[in-house]
């Protein structure tokens, strides 16, 4: 529906443009008496006519766009939430399953007064507990969720995630899907390069700004085995795994930070992917 609405515009605009083209040239043959009408009064009546109509038309193609597009957002939005809430389910559903079987064990210790593996054994619990639990506050609860999904997803195949968020991102509503986007594609980068490690499966996640910039650091332990040139990273289709369909996240990522103006940097040292993502303020704050 989306694409038959463009379609639409697209054509409405070209009949417009010919339709244009057609009476300035009949203006200007006008004074060379070419190519010139019986009846130059209705001619251009007829003309004005058609363009007035299909500037009409063409506001209400573009409002159809403007609800289409709006959708759409909307789509996405409600998309990430439902992502949150299967991810809270699941949480929710492993957790009532652990705390049952913890509260069996912890049930035994207390009947057979063995204290001090009580004790340990409560210890160990809680710094699980500590270590899973995650606090998110960016200022944006679309990227909260996103990140809490992410790190959740990364948390239950094993690897480490180290997050920090030392900023309230500021950003207007038709920016933030574009920021998701950025966000979401840098992490699922960091968590399948992870999930191919096995062993040290560790990633940074870093959240800052300047006076100028909102700065996204994303970091991760890679097995490349071979020195590829970081610009290669955002080419369409470049991807060092294997399978089709791959490749595309980092160029998404490149166009969408070329697009507020903003800048990218990698390194690829010490067994690290490394990537930086400097956007800003006013390209994202404003209108």
């Amino acid at each position: 529906m989306f694409k038959d609405s463009y379609k639409n515009a697209m054509m409405i605009y070209v009949v417009q443009m010919v339709l244009i083209v057609i009476l300035v040239n009949n203006n200007f043959m006008k004074s060379l008496d070419v190519f010139q009408p019986k009846n130059q009064e209705l001619f251009r009546i007829f003309i004005g006519i058609l363009i007035f109509i299909l500037n009409g038309l063409s506001i209400f193609v573009l409002r159809g766009l403007y609800a289409k597009n709006k959708e759409e957002r909307q789509y996405l939005i409600n998309s990430i939430k439902f992502k949150y809430i299967e991810e809270q389910n699941r949480i929710y559903r492993q957790n009532h399953h652990d705390i049952k079987n913890h509260l069996i064990v912890i049930s035994e210790l207390v009947k057979e007064k063995r204290y001090s593996e009580l004790e340990s054994y409560l210890f160990s619990y809680m710094e699980e507990i500590d270590k899973n639990l995650v606090t998110i506050n960016t200022g944006i609860n679309e990227i909260d969720i996103l990140l809490y999904s992410k790190i959740s997803n990364a948390k239950s195949k094993g690897i480490e995630v180290d997050f920090k968020c030392d900023t309230q991102i500021q950003c207007s509503k038709k920016h933030v899907l574009n920021l998701v986007s950025v966000l979401g594609n840098l992490i699922d980068n960091a968590i399948e390069a992870c999930d191919e490690m096995e062993k040290d499966k560790y990633m940074i996640i870093e959240l800052k700004e300047d006076p100028i910039d909102y700065i996204f650091h994303v970091k991760n332990r890679y097995n490349f085995q071979k020195d590829i040139e970081p610009s290669a990273y955002f080419e369409e289709g470049f991807s060092t795994k294997e399978g089709r369909g791959r490749g595309e996240g980092l160029h998404i990522v490149r166009n969408i930070v070329e697009k507020y103006r903003g800048e990218i940097d990698v390194q690829t040292e010490e067994g690290y992917f490394d990537i930086i993502v400097e956007i800003p303020k006013f390209s994202l704050e404003g209108d």
